[in-house]
Parts: structure tokens; C-alpha cells; sequence
């Protein structure tokens, strides 16, 4: 995995900490954790965070996936994100 990734991953989490960090009193912090009281954390989490864990998983995802019925089927970062969220038990 490239250090650049990484980093970027890095950078993204400063940036979220400084927004918490501009305040100690935790209905404040709640406030700030808010997209709709605080639009900064949305685009934070989605200019910044999310590209760079997109990146992270493109990065180590096989370009194909066997699949049984239709043979290869084109990988998505986007598959990761629901397969890891589903509700069960994990295989």
C-alpha cells in the first residue's frame, strides 16, 4: 500500500480533529458532529475522509470477482462497504 494513501487518510483525520478541537464542552462537540447544525463536518467527511478511504480500498481491490453464474463480475469499492455492513453473522 502506497505511503501516499496513507497520508491522505492522515490528513483527513487532522482536519476532522481540529474541528473537534475547537471546543472542550461535549454538547459542543455534539454540535460540531452535526451536519445539519455544522455543515464543515460533512464536507470534512465527504471531501476529505471518504476519498481517501475510497482510495485506500481501490487500491487493494482485484479489478474482478468469480462468480459462479456469470463468470467474472467487475469489483467496486462499493461492494466492500455493504458487505461490511450487513447484519449477521460473518463468514
Amino acid at each position: 500500500m502506497s505511503l501516499g494513501l496513507l497520508r491522505s487518510v492522515s490528513r483527513a483525520v487532522d482536519l476532522i480533529m481540529a474541528h473537534f478541537g475547537s471546543s472542550r464542552d461535549p454538547e459542543e462537540k455534539m454540535r460540531l458532529g452535526n451536519s445539519s447544525c455544522s455543515p464543515t463536518i460533512a464536507g470534512l467527511a465527504l471531501e476529505h475522509l471518504c476519498p481517501a478511504i475510497q482510495n485506500i480500498l481501490d487500491d487493494g481491490l482485484r479489478d474482478h470477482k468469480l462468480d459462479f453464474i456469470i463468470g467474472q463480475r467487475h469489483n467496486h469499492s462499493w461492494s466492500v462497504v455493504e458487505v461490511s455492513t450487513r447484519i449477521g453473522k460473518c463468514n
